[in-house]
């Protein structure tokens, strides 16, 4: 009779079979730990090497064609220096890089990077840069490895699919730069940076380089080299002195870019010296109106590098007549009216500069000589004149009121003229709900809601003090030196001038660039250059 199988022989084998489906297993996990431990490292190499090579890359872009060649022969060297996967070297070539104007790349490049990142701007090959107008405002290289494929040591016993894995390094470096507008004015008062001027009734005005903060000036007024009314001077952006000037680089098609976001990389400080160009092209007033969300052409600005305002309402003056276009008698805008002098006779209407010798009469006081109140035109839109510190030199103090103003006669050789209506539906007597600005006195630009503001749409989002330009302010007391596209001025300060609206250079003599004196830059926004990734 045969012998039946007990349990105990039906079960031999059976460890040889979990033996070798658990190698699968563990060679699996053991894969995890190996294989991504590999990749971890290959991708840190990577990463490193492309970031080395985009900071040494981005260091040489001077938004020139030259630059961008030398940015792209520099960062071939530095990635070329580095290993990946323990010993292979990292060779990229042109195809890996691209220029742009922001840090975020809007577009993928030929390897599917980058991710969404905002705000975005257009990302180039860098191949394509083949002139200084195709390399103005390009400040930021990026670089990728490309994808490497790493063989994988226990993964691929999951099967072919494992036999490889991948990974990249990827980044962007560069500078946002010297937040300073090409764009050169005469000072008042060049030999005085800073002044301090006594009311008669004792209250003290801080001035600077002879601009009082508060008042507006037309720009196009402030030029006492010429026999009348002059055009503002166009600094070279790019080309810093002494180094050598390309006089192409002080053209209004290259520094347009420039004056849309406010940039330049020629000052490192207030003073010093500057190329500047005389004249000032009548499209380039797009490139400044682009902080009123207006980017119809002739505009080149870009709402993702040169945003809107996040108040974009302008303030006109109140016309003295229908000749003065920056005027308005509608009453849908925002004129002096609406805060200015109640119930008073003369309306402030328009700033004019009164020529004495070809110079500008706002020195103190403000007397038969110089502008009387109805001249002035807006008043304290961004913000209000200050007082001194008491220190020597004098230093801005604490601002001044409403009320500090209208009980002098800062604004008017005569006493007891109300400058401001401080009623309630007047001059503002706290900064808007939600204002991001810090917390400056209360001015119309700082409101968030009512007649004093407007907001941008809703496809642009806008950057508070957008409005606000960073102006070189130039010593002209002496003529520029050497050729126009390429003349040396001696640089005093940089000043921040509020635009109050659109600025309007098509011809005539009533171009307007109407900005409010908010005060010198001390010390000037620096530039740097830093990795994006």
């Amino acid at each position: 009779m045969a012998k039946l199988p007990t349990l105990r022989s039906r079960q031999r084998g059976v460890t040889a079979i979990m033996t070798g489906l658990m190698a699968v297993v563990l060679f699996a996990f053991g894969g995890l730990v190996l294989d991504l431990g590999h990749l971890y490292i290959a991708k840190s190499e990577l990463q490193n090497a492309a970031d080395a090579a985009a900071l040494a890359g981005a260091k040489e872009l001077n938004h020139t064609a030259a630059g961008v060649t030398a940015a792209v022969n520099k960062a071939i060297a530095i990635a070329a220096q580095h290993r990946y996967n323990f010993s292979s070297t990292l060779n990229i070539t042109i195809a890996n890089i691209r220029v742009g104007s922001c840090p975020n790349a809007g577009n993928a490049n030929a390897f599917g990077r980058p991710g969404t990142r905002a705000p975005t701007c257009t990302f180039v090959p860098a191949s394509s840069i083949t002139s200084n107008a195709l390399a103005a405002g390009m400040s930021f290289l990026e670089v990728d490895s490309g994808t490497q494929n790493l063989n994988t040591y226990l993964m691929r016993v999951a099967g072919a699919a494992y036999n490889t894995t991948a990974t990249a390094g990827y980044a962007v470096a560069g500078r946002f730069e010297t937040m300073v507008t090409p764009i050169g004015v005469c000072a008042v008062d060049p030999a005085n940076r800073t002044s301090q001027y006594t009311h008669s009734n004792g209250q003290t005005e801080l001035v600077e380089l002879g601009f009082r903060r508060g008042v507006t000036y037309n720009l196009f007024q402030l030029n006492p080299l010429a026999s009348g009314p002059s055009d503002p001077y166009l600094i070279n952006p790019v080309d810093a002195y002494p180094n050598t000037c390309d006089p192409n680089h002080s053209s209004a098609n290259f520094t347009a870019p420039f004056i849309c976001t406010g940039s330049s990389v020629v000052l490192g400080s207030g003073t010093g010296k500057v190329y500047t160009n005389t004249g000032m092209t009548a499209s380039l007033d797009s490139s400044l109106n682009s902080r009123f969300d207006d980017f119809k052409s002739p505009s080149v600005c870009d709402p993702t590098s040169a945003p809107p305002d996040t108040n974009i309402r302008e303030y006109r003056c109140h016309p003295n007549s229908a000749l003065d276009p920056a005027c308005t008698n509608s009453a849908t805008d925002t004129t002096p009216t609406d805060w200015m002098e109640p119930g008073a006779s003369t309306l402030p209407n328009r700033e004019f500069v009164e020529t004495v010798l070809n110079k500008p009469t706002y020195a103190l006081p403000p007397g038969p000589t110089g502008i009387t109140f109805d001249k002035y035109g807006p008043l304290w839109s961004y913000g209000p004149a200050y007082h001194t510190d008491g220190s020597s030199p004098p230093k801005a103090g604490t601002p001044y009121s409403t009320s500090d103003a209208n009980g002098s006669n800062m604004y008017h050789n005569a006493a007891g003229v109300n400058f401001f209506d401080t009623s309630g539906a007047g001059y503002p007597g706290s900064v808007g709900t939600g204002f991001s600005g810090g917390t400056p006195p209360p001015a119309p630009y700082n409101q968030t809601s009512g007649k004093y503001f407007k907001a941008p749409s809703a496809s642009h989002p806008g950057v508070v003090n957008r409005r606000i330009l960073h102006i070189v302010i130039v010593d002209c007391r002496s003529a520029p030196v050497g050729p126009n596209s390429c003349a040396t001025m001696d640089v005093v300060g940089i000043g921040r001038f509020f635009m109050q609206l659109k600025a309007d250079f098509s011809g005539g003599p009533n171009r307007y660039l109407d900005a409010e004196f908010a005060g010198l830059i001390d010390p000037v926004p620096p530039s740097d250059i830093r990795l994006y990734r």
